[in-house]
C-alpha cells in the first residue's frame, strides 16, 4: 500500500508540474511567420496588426543595398539593423517593387538560411526573418541578396517593414518602422570595365573575419580597407585569401576595396 502511494504521488506531481510549468513555457524561436507588411504600396507596415503608430519610436533603423542605382542582372548584398534599447524581439520584411506598376521585381536570395527566409504571399515574393532569427537583445540584424532583373524595368524601390517587439505575446507596446530604397537604373555611359561593383561580405556586421567569394579565376588580388573618412586602415597587394581577419578595427563602417584583372569591386561592412 505504501509503494502505491508513492507512486500516486509521483505522479500528481508530475502532472502538476507539466501543466503548470511545461505547458506555459515558451519557445525562445516563437516570433510567428506573417505576410507582407512593408509599408508598401497595398501594404500596412507592422503596425497593421501591433497597436501604435507607425515610425514613433525611437529605434535606430539601417537599411542598405550598398548602392544608389541598379545595373541589370547585377547582385547586391542587402543589410538591415535595428537598434532599440530594452526589447529583445526584432523583425523585418522586405520587397521590391517595380514603380511604374508595383509588381514585384528582381530576386532575394538567403546568407544567413537559418536567421531569414524567402517566401511569396499572394503575388509577391519577400525576404524576412525568421522565428529563430528575431531574438537579440538591444540590436538585431541581418543581410540578404537581391538580384535586379536582366533588363532595364526603370525605377524599382526596396520597401521594409521593421519591428521592434517587447515579447509579451500580444501585440501592445511594440513599435514598427518603414523605409524604403528608390534605385533608378544606372545609366548606360557610367558603367564601364572599370566600374565598382559590390561585392558579398558574410558576416556583416563582422566581429573577428569577414569572408567574400571573387567569381574571377585570377587567384591573386590587391585588397585595402578604409574607413568612412577615406583613410587606408587595411592594405595589401597579391593576396590570395577568400577571408580576411578585421579584428583588430576599432568598431566602425568600412568599406572593403579589391581590384583584380582589370575589375573593381567595393563593399561596405560593419566591425562590431
Amino acid at each position: 500500500m505504501k509503494h502505491k502511494i508513492i507512486t500516486l504521488s509521483f505522479c500528481a506531481i508530475v502532472l502538476l508540474i507539466f501543466f503548470n510549468g511545461t505547458s506555459n513555457t515558451q519557445s525562445p524561436c516563437d516570433s510567428p511567420y506573417v505576410g507582407g507588411h512593408t509599408g508598401a504600396p497595398g501594404e500596412t507596415g507592422c503596425n497593421g496588426c501591433h497597436a501604435g503608430t507607425a515610425n514613433a519610436g525611437t529605434a535606430t533603423i539601417d537599411f542598405d543595398l550598398g548602392t544608389s542605382a541598379y545595373v541589370p542582372g547585377q547582385t547586391y548584398q542587402g543589410f538591415v539593423r535595428i537598434q532599440q534599447s530594452g526589447f529583445d524581439k526584432f523583425g523585418f520584411s522586405c520587397l521590391a517593387l517595380k514603380n511604374s506598376d508595383n509588381t514585384t521585381i528582381g530576386s532575394f536570395g538567403l546568407l544567413e538560411t537559418v536567421r531569414t527566409r524567402t517566401y511569396a504571399d499572394g503575388n509577391r515574393n519577400y525576404v524576412s526573418h525568421t522565428p529563430c532569427g528575431a531574438d537579440s537583445l538591444d540590436a538585431n540584424s541581418w543581410n540578404f541578396t537581391w538580384t535586379a532583373p536582366n533588363t532595364n524595368q526603370d525605377t524599382i524601390t526596396l520597401y521594409i517593414g521593421a519591428l521592434v517587439a517587447n515579447h509579451n505575446h500580444a501585440t501592445t507596446g511594440d513599435f514598427g518602422y518603414t523605409r524604403k530604397i528608390v534605385l533608378p537604373v544606372q545609366a548606360v555611359n557610367s558603367i564601364s570595365e572599370n566600374s565598382s561593383v559590390q561585392l558579398a561580405i558574410y558576416p556583416n556586421p563582422a566581429t573577428n573575419e569577414i569572408t567574400f567569394q571573387l567569381p574571377e579565376t585570377n587567384p591573386h588580388y590587391d585588397f585595402s580597407i578604409t574607413d568612412l573618412t577615406g583613410k587606408t586602415v587595411m592594405k595589401q597587394n597579391s593576396y590570395s585569401g577568400k577571408s580576411l581577419n578585421v579584428s583588430q578595427l576599432p568598431s566602425a563602417i568600412y568599406y572593403l576595396q579589391i581590384k583584380t584583372e582589370g575589375k573593381f569591386y567595393s563593399s561596405k561592412f560593419q566591425k562590431q
